[in-house]
Formats: structure tokens, sequence, C-alpha cells
């Protein structure tokens, strides 16, 4: 193996060299060959030349051609070293008009050398392997880089400047830019707004420990006529007039007021409304029923309730059917508590659906008013709005309105589902033993929910009739767990004998279970 890779090794070198010599033997042997090899070449690792001419005179052009740069020497003129060998024709030709004595000397680096020096050492280059000889001339139109030494320069972009010209950079750039000014000014914009913010809560502290007193002095030291007879002027012994000029100071001299009148009773609480309309906050109350922004007219609404300002009424009954749920809910509340006759046509032209909350909320208000202010609950049975309606039927059921029984007899056979439902539970709630007609049809009903209801109300309302029903749909249909089990309970209710022959020897074994648990005493409620 070791002589293989010798011999291989050797082989290598061997052709190596045999290639070398062969590129060393196309150097030619003659000067004038040499020098026309040397201009195919054109440059040489550091080899250069100089002309050499040893008359005593040369013409005025050649002495002051740049290309030459002539200096003078004792033998004659001498140029300056040159390296580029392709130009040796173009100087030889301009010798040729003028008869000297012109001669070529060569240099390897700063010693001068005969053209025989000269052909060693690019033969000892070329041996080496430190210089590939070129062989032909080279044909420019396919040299890209000497073709674009010889076309003159022009740009090729129309922007003189690179940066706005890259459209891709430029974008990026803008984004950047742009992202970082929007940055900047949310975060100056954010420190103004906890500046002012900082600034207000300070004011309010100092504003809140002006008020307390003056306002304690009017509540215990003044009498009610006294506050009644007293005119403007006449606060600003307790309240400063520059004050009561700053919206601010108003702002919480409302809210100080609205917090002692939820506390106050009695005599106190009309000395607080008095004060309130002489320092006009009344009118400011009023005012901001007219503002654009939800949450004002929502505080608006509140301030109005709290101090019972009646003359409000008017204003307060355009926003009970505003697009904002807040608002809505705050007027409706106001107009219930102020109104001295409620006929409650606000509630009913409402065509936003009434929430659970609305509904709880109304309820506590209506049960209050009710005791002193005649409300007129069939108004609601009128309304386009099926939530409204249901709702006027659960006040029947809530307040115990007997009188209104008729009313829903007269609707129930036109109105909805839910308001059927309804309508039963609330005969159910008040023992309308006349509605038991209504009550069998919808035992008959082929909707679950409303058939569930009538069972619920036929438990304490149902006669023969309903038994003769709700047996005959035991036998017949295929029911619900929930509904098999609420006809079951309400026939044994009724008549225990139709109820053992509807559970004795079932076929079905959920109807003997549903059995032993009505008959259960320890799960009588359950």
């Amino acid at each position: 193996m070791r002589t293989f890779l010798l011999l291989t090794f050797l082989s290598l070198l061997t052709i190596s060299w045999t290639r070398l010599e062969a590129q060393e033997s196309i150097i030619p042997q003659d000067s004038t060959d040499f020098g026309d090899f040397l201009v195919l070449q054109d440059q040489v690792p550091g080899l250069s030349f100089r002309w050499q001419i040893k008359d005593k005179s040369l013409p005025e052009s050649l002495l002051l051609d740049s290309l030459f740069l002539f200096a003078k020497t004792d033998s004659g003129y001498i140029s300056q070293p040159m390296e580029h060998f392709a130009q040796l024709h173009e100087m030889s030709s301009r010798f040729g008009l003028d008869s000297l004595n012109v001669g070529l000397s060569y240099r390897v680096y700063s010693e001068e050398v005969s053209w025989q020096g000269a052909r060693e050492y690019l033969a000892n280059l070329v041996r080496n392997g430190d210089y590939q000889p070129i062989y032909e001339v080279k044909d420019v139109s396919e040299d890209l880089v000497v073709l674009a030494k010889k076309t003159p320069y022009s740009p090729f972009l129309k922007f003189k400047i690179l940066f706005i010209s890259d459209y891709k950079l430029f974008i990026v750039t803008a984004v950047i830019i742009f992202f970082f000014v929007v940055s900047i000014v949310m975060i100056i914009f954010m420190i103004i707004l906890k500046v002012k913010k900082s600034k207000r809560e300070q004011h309010k502290k100092e504003y809140e420990n002006l008020i307390i007193d003056p306002l304690t002095s009017l509540l215990f030291e003044k009498e009610l006529d006294e506050i009644s007879v007293m005119k403007a002027s006449d606060f600003h012994a307790y309240f400063p007039a520059e004050l009561l000029q700053k919206v601010l100071f108003k702002e919480v001299l409302i809210q100080k007021i609205i917090g002692l009148n939820k506390k106050m009773k009695g005599e106190f609480k009309g000395k607080l409304k008095t004060i309130y309309q002489k320092l006009d906050l009344d009118k400011m109350s009023i005012q901001s029923l007219k503002s654009g922004k939800w949450y004002k007219i929502t505080q608006g609404l509140v301030e109005i309730n709290e101090m019972d300002l009646v003359e409000a009424l008017t204003e307060v009954k355009g926003h009970a059917n505003s697009d904002n749920f807040h608002v809505r809910s705050q007027a409706v509340a106001t107009l219930l508590n102020l109104s001295e006759k409620v006929d409650l046509n606000f509630l009913k032209d409402q065509t936003f659906p009434l929430s659970e909350w609305q509904q709880m909320n109304y309820l506590r208000i209506i049960k209050f008013v009710s005791n002193v202010k005649p409300l007129k609950l069939e108004v609601l049975f009128e309304s386009s709005n099926q939530s409204i309606r249901v709702f006027g039927i659960k006040l029947v059921r809530m307040l115990g309105r007997l009188d209104l029984l008729v009313n829903l007899a007269n609707i129930s056979e036109e109105v909805g589902l839910e308001e059927q439902i309804e309508i039963l539970e609330t005969y159910e709630t008040l023992g309308a033993h006349m509605e038991v007609g209504f009550i069998n049809r919808c035992l008959s009903s082929e909707n679950e929910e409303l058939a569930f209801a009538a069972a619920k109300a036929a438990f304490s309302l149902g006669d023969e009739n309903s038994v003769k029903l709700i047996y005959s749909r035991l036998a017949k249909d295929q029911l619900s767990f929930k509904l098999k089990k609420q006809l079951l309970k309400t026939l044994h209710a009724l008549d225990i004998s139709k109820f053992d022959q509807a559970t004795i020897g079932a076929s079905d074994p959920i109807s003997g279970q549903i059995r032993a648990h009505i008959l259960d005493p320890l799960l009588s409620h359950v």
C-alpha cells in the first residue's frame, strides 16, 4: 500500500513537473518575441521596464509627455519605471518619427537586468507556480471587467440618496419611526392625564375639607325656614363665591349633600334639598341630562332621584327609552320614584327587553310606592314588548292584585307561551279557581313547559275534568320524567283512587318509583 501511494505521488509530481516545463518552454527565447510575449501578459509581478534614450536632446513633445516623464542623466534620458507591458507598442510608435537612439531596460523589483535575466525571472515564476502565463489575447467583449473599464460610468439609480432608492428599507424604517413617535406621544399623553388626575384628586380632598364644616353649621345651626329665606349672597359666608364658580367644587358639594341625604331623615332632608336648590345645584343636575356622555346622564338621573327634583321629570322621561342600558334603567327608576301618579305608560312604550336585574330593581321600587301611589298595571298588558307583558303579569302576582285577574283572563288565550306560563303561576299563587278551564286546556298542550305549569296550578285548583285529562295523558302519552312526576303528584292530590289505578301494576317501572317517592312522607318536599 505504501509503495502504491509513493508511486502515485511520484506520478503526479512528474505530471506537474512536465506541465510546468511545457509552460516554461512557451516563453520565447528571442528578445523581440519575448517583448511581444510580455505585451500579451500586460503585467508580471515584480517585473517592470524603463525607456533609455542616449541622445543629448529630445523633442519638446516627448519631454512634456506624462506617459514617459523622462529625466535627464549623464548618458541621455531615462523614463519612469512602468509595469504595463501592453503599452510597449503604443510607446514605441511615438519614437518612430524621430531618429532617436532608444533602448529598453528591464527591472526585477529595483534591480536592472538584461532581457535574458527578465526571461529567467519569469520562467522561475512559472516553474514555481506563482504565475500563470497568458497564451492568447483576451476577447474584450467577453471580459466583463475589461468592458466595464472601457465603458463610461453612468448612475443606474434615479435617486442620489441610496437610502431613499431602496423603498423596502425606507418603508420599514418609516414604520419603525412611526411607532416610536406614536409610543412617545402616548407616553406623554398618559403622563399628562396622570398629572391632571392627581391634581384633580388633590383639589377634591381640599374642597371636601372646605365643605364639611360650613355644611354642618348650616344643618345644625339654621332652621329650615331660615335657610329658605336666605339669598345666594348669604351662602357666601359659608362657601366663598370664587369657589362656587368652579365646576369641580360644585361636583364635590353635590356628592357631599347626596351622601348626607341618604343618611338623614325628616327635617334634615328638607334642609339639604333647600340648600341644593339655593346654590343652583339642581340646575347643574338637570343640565347634565343634556350631556352626550352616558355616565354623566346617569349621574344626573341619580342626583335628581336622590334630591326629589320633581320639576325635572319632563327631561327624565326623554331618557326612559334610551339606547343605553344604564341610562334607561335609572330613568325608569327615577320616574317610578318621583311621579305622583304612576300610569306606567313610559314603561309600556319601552322597545328594549327587560333584564332580570331591571325587573328586580323595578319590582323593589313598585312594591314601595304601590302603598302610596295608584299603579295602573293593566297598561303593561297592552305593550308590544313581550318582556314588559311578562313583567306586568309578575307584578300582579307579586303585589296580589286580585282585581286584575279578569284582565289576565281576557288576554290568556291570545298571548304567547311565556306569558301563559306566568299567568298559570299567577293563578296558582292567587288561588284563581274560576280559571280552572284555562288550566285544563293547558294540561292538554303539546308543549311540556306549559303542561308542567298547568299541572302545578291544577295541584291546588284542579277539578274532575283535570283528573280525567291527567289520567288520560298518563295512559297514552310518552312523557318526560319531570312532567310525569308532576302529573302524578297532582293526580294524587285530586283523586287518590285514580292515582292508584295509574301507578299500581303499571308496566312502566318509573311510575312505580314515582309512586313510592310521592307516598314516602320523608320525601314529600323533595
